[in-house]
């Protein structure tokens, strides 16, 4: 954190609002997201229009707590390409200096004055000697103190594109949550080229868009974590050729949790070496899972894309859709999690369908029976009952399917109550189950967790909700009192066969209603052969009567 004493001399003019010609507000910040929130940090990244006379401008945040005492800034920097001056690229010279992205910003606050505290935040430029500019303005409140009780409210949701309504990230500002949870496809760019300037530029396309300012205008904190469409093409694994540049760009651009992979890499690893050799992706450019903790609640993100095995490749107990190291971190997460006395809550992000026998985590047999029967080993459950209360329960929220739905366990692998919310913008699709409580597939949708921590009890009670932005709540279940929520119209899929098939129509339509010129001229076709083969038809019918 910058020496705070720097920046004192410059908030008299910061708290009036001054703003300078020479570079105005629009002009600046393209675009800012605000993430990896603690009970005394929290990250803003921020993009910088490529203005020429707002190129060498001073970029910081002024932070003004709502109890009155007293207001502070922090300098912003510029991102080094991989995130950090030492972090790899795919573009690496022979040459180890790095420059700056000129118009990538991060500003790093800790240190905050106390936990469970209102800001009122201004990110204030100033360029060429100028006087300061208030750019953008807001407000976030630090949780409690890690394993402190905190009752609090999540939004999450997946699958938005810059195409998508604003209207739903309206609806999810509205809902006052504390954090959002994006769980994937915040674009569809389906990058298939290890080139980061795609990856950025997919980013800026995306934040920059209607959807996008809408996102930042929520004004809350996010965590997110990427699926196919954002990491690579359509169902990417570990093979995708743009594999490095998206973790190299995932690192640039958001403001995510500390990445487990990066901080537990060997020391001694020579970078570049490496990557000339082409050696050990996972190490040059470590998979980005990240865990953290809100109140009583720990949240596991894990990346089910760049360490995975094709699902092409036969199903064995080799193939994984974590990867050996992040396996090994994931166990571990739930039974420190589970054995923490001040943990009373795990959530894990697992960002495609849990229950799938086909397809999703279908693909990966071995594996998920691997994780069902550690989690029995250390009696980690869903089981929210007065018996299991010296347990800590775990629960899975996911994207992907663009829909939303909600299992009790009681078709879950693990028994595991499984919350789906999706999706943001995209057209409605179902994956996987059974539900317990049935399926709504859709677009403009999310799922509204509330997190009510029961300190008395010693135990937390969530309360989903799926919304819907124009028709309101459409699925609800209480973890604690699921009789409250009785099942009203469980979903039970077809069969493999019926599944396989509509997705083949489905895709077929797709891709004509995309290219309706094509479309067009194959129904001019189909025309055309129909026509011929029925005058054919009728001249050998005429030919016959004639021989009679």
């Amino acid at each position: 954190m910058r020496d705070r004493s720097f920046i004192m001399l410059f908030l008299p003019a910061v708290y009036f609002g001054i703003v300078s010609a020479s570079c105005t507000v629009k002009d600046r910040i393209a675009w800012f997201w605000m993430g990896d929130i603690t009970s005394r940090s929290i990250t803003f990244k921020l993009g910088l229009n490529k203005v020429a006379t707002c190129h060498d401008a001073t970029v910081m945040i002024s932070l003004f707590p709502q109890d009155a005492s007293k207001s502070f800034s922090v300098l912003c920097d510029h991102v080094y390409p991989g995130g950090s001056l030492d972090a790899p690229v795919v573009d690496a010279k022979t040459s180890n200096t790095k420059e700056p992205l000129r118009d990538l910003m991060e500003c790093f606050v800790s240190d905050l004055s106390s936990a469970i505290h209102a800001y009122r935040y201004q990110i204030v430029v100033q360029s060429d000697g100028s006087e300061l500019i208030v750019a953008k303005e807001g407000k976030f409140t630090t949780p409690p103190a890690e394993g402190t009780p905190f009752s609090f409210r999540l939004a999450f949701s997946s699958c938005a594109d810059e195409h998508s309504n604003p209207k739903v990230f309206s609806s999810i500002q509205a809902e006052s949550p504390f954090l959002f949870l994006h769980m994937g496809d915040l674009h569809y760019e389906n990058i298939a080229k290890n080139d980061v300037t795609l990856y950025r530029n997919a980013f800026n396309k995306f934040l920059t868009s209607p959807a996008g300012k809408a996102m930042e205008k929520m004004d809350v904190p996010i965590a997110y974590m990427w699926d196919d469409h954002d990491f690579g093409p359509d169902n990417s694994d570990r093979t995708a050729p743009g594999r490095n540049a998206s973790v190299q760009a995932y690192r640039e651009f958001v403001p995510h949790y500390p990445l487990e992979a990066v901080k537990e890499r060997p020391q001694w690893v020579d970078e570049q070496d490496l990557i000339r050799k082409k050696q050990d992706l996972g190490q040059t450019f470590p998979a980005i899972y990240q865990a953290f903790t809100i109140g009583r609640v720990r949240f596991i993100l894990t990346d089910l894309r760049s360490m995975r095995t094709p699902n092409e490749a036969p199903d064995m107990p080799s193939k994984t859709v974590l990867g050996v190291a992040q396996k090994q971190w994931f166990k571990e997460e739930l039974e420190r999690a589970n054995a923490d006395k001040l943990i009373r809550q795990i959530i894990w992000c697992s960002t495609m369908p849990w229950i799938d026998d086909e397809r999703k985590w279908g693909h990966f047999k071995y594996e998920q029976q691997e994780l069902v029967s550690y989690l029995k080993a250390y009696g980690i459950t869903s089981d929210y009952s007065e018996k299991m209360k010296w347990k800590t329960p775990l629960v899975i929220v996911s994207g992907d399917a663009h829909m939303l739905a909600v299992d009790d366990g009681s078709n879950s692998p693990g028994n595991l109550i499984t919350f789906h919310a999706a999706a943001l913008g995209r057209p409605g699709s179902i994956k996987g189950g059974p539900y317990s409580h049935g399926v709504h597939p859709g677009p403009g949708q999310y799922g509204i967790l509330d997190i009510v921590d029961d300190s008395v009890q010693n135990r937390i009670c969530i309360q989903y909700r799926g919304m819907q932005m124009d028709k309101g709540k459409i699925l609800e279940y209480d973890s604690c009192n699921p009789s409250l929520t009785p099942p009203v119209t469980p979903h039970n899929p077809p069969s493999i066969f019926v599944r396989q098939l509509l997705r083949r129509w489905k895709k077929t339509r797709r891709y004509f209603m995309e290219r309706p010129l094509i479309a067009f001229l194959a129904l001019l076709v189909i025309f055309y052969a129909g026509k011929k083969g029925y005058s054919r038809l009728k001249r050998a019918n005429i030919g016959r009567k004639k021989q009679k």
